[in-house]
């Protein structure tokens, strides 16, 4: 049975993307809580850095859309995707000021719910905090989760 012809973001429908995006919430909002240890840690890295590089292309096909018609998945797309989270990843559990921007960057993204929050419970609007963060140069050893989103993402380029 032939695949289906993949359109911009599709990547995203991979049952890869799924389990992974679970796995982080449940990991981040259950397993972390009642169990944290070094395992949990690096499940959480695990989980993201198998579907980040999809969403990141994802956004570049969306945006590549807007100005063309004609859609063909790309793997140089596709590995710059890969590389970029890689090398950003690697930054923000090595070095303090990247590690700090992290912080500020991933605050900034979940205020928007703090935020909904607060003004569904009659609440002030909560002010922009970072997030935690732990620079753990071992946190290096779950970079071959990139793996899984290059395989996602190069078997729907194929040869098109």
């Amino acid at each position: 049975m032939d695949e289906p012809k993949p359109f911009a973001g599709s990547a995203l429908l991979h049952p890869l993307v799924s389990c992974a995006v679970v796995l982080l919430l449940l990991n981040d909002h259950v397993f972390k809580p009642c169990w944290p240890s070094w395992w949990t840690g690096k499940l959480s890295d695990v989980a993201g850095l198998a579907f980040f590089p999809l969403v990141l292309q994802a956004f570049w096909e969306h945006a590549e859309g807007l100005a063309r018609r004609r859609f063909h998945p790309s793997r140089g797309v596709l590995l710059a995707c890969v590389l970029l989270t890689g090398v950003c990843f690697a930054a923000t559990k090595l070095f303090p000021f990247a590690g700090n921007i992290w912080q500020w960057a991933l605050g900034g993204t979940q205020w928007p719910f703090h935020a909904l929050r607060a003004v569904m419970a009659g609440d002030t609007l909560p002010a922009v905090r970072p997030t935690a963060h732990t620079l753990d140069p071992t946190d290096l050893f779950t970079l071959p989760a990139l793996l899984a989103s290059l395989r996602v993402g190069w078997r729907r380029a194929g040869d098109r």
